[in-house]
């Protein structure tokens, strides 16, 4: 590591390796946090860092944090709080867990880690169960309505899984997003804004 912030950056990349558990999870105190949002968050963290870095000694961490996400997948093809072997039959993924899975999947893949072809898939699947307006439109979970925040995220998902900028539905819900949410001076939406952000600057 390099730069200003070397120091403080390579102590939480102790602290993060220190608490990896042995199959690759990094929730950490499930008690606190809904656990698959940290796992997901770190899992990217350690993917981006291998893949600027190309330290050998993160290559493992980063798969095995990347083979949990896979593990962790629901049969309808969505994540939720807790990995599916830990939850009730009843439970089916969200959009809003979903996408930081996703967002590492895509930064392992980036960084030439073993992604499974099936995992993508599954999760396409599952965007296609929350999707309204042909596809421009989704909500948080099966029979949600659409809101602009599960949106912004989904597109972002769906680029990342293979949408270009001539797909209709793409187009469609961008607009939307113009349409129904663009930012506004003391309306403060932070989740919303960084998926949106996102999304607009692939387009």
């Amino acid at each position: 590591l390099t730069g200003y912030y070397r120091e403080p950056v390579a102590r939480g990349f102790r602290w993060l390796l220190a608490h990896q558990a042995a199959n690759g999870d990094l929730r950490g105190d499930r008690s606190r946090v809904p656990g698959m949002y940290g796992h997901g968050q770190a899992a990217l963290v350690l993917c981006e860092a291998y893949l600027m870095t190309g330290d050998d000694s993160l290559k493992e961490p980063a798969q095995k944090a990347v083979d949990f996400i896979v593990d962790a997948q629901y049969d309808d093809g969505g994540w939720r709080y807790l990995p599916q072997n830990e939850a009730n039959k009843r439970e089916r993924g969200d959009t809003s867990v979903l996408g930081w899975q996703l967002m590492a999947l895509q930064s392992g893949i980036a960084a030439g880690l073993d992604v499974p072809p099936e995992t993508l898939e599954a999760a396409s699947h599952f965007l296609d169960g929350v999707q309204s307006e042909n596809g421009s439109q989704y909500g948080y979970q099966v029979r949600n309505s659409a809101t602009p925040t599960m949106t912004a995220e989904a597109l972002l998902c769906r680029v990342y899984l293979g949408w270009q900028r001539d797909r209709p539905a793409l187009r469609m819900g961008l607009d939307y997003l113009l349409e129904s949410a663009s930012p506004r001076r003391g309306s403060i939406d932070m989740y919303y804004w960084y998926y949106a952000t996102q999304v607009f600057h692939h387009y």
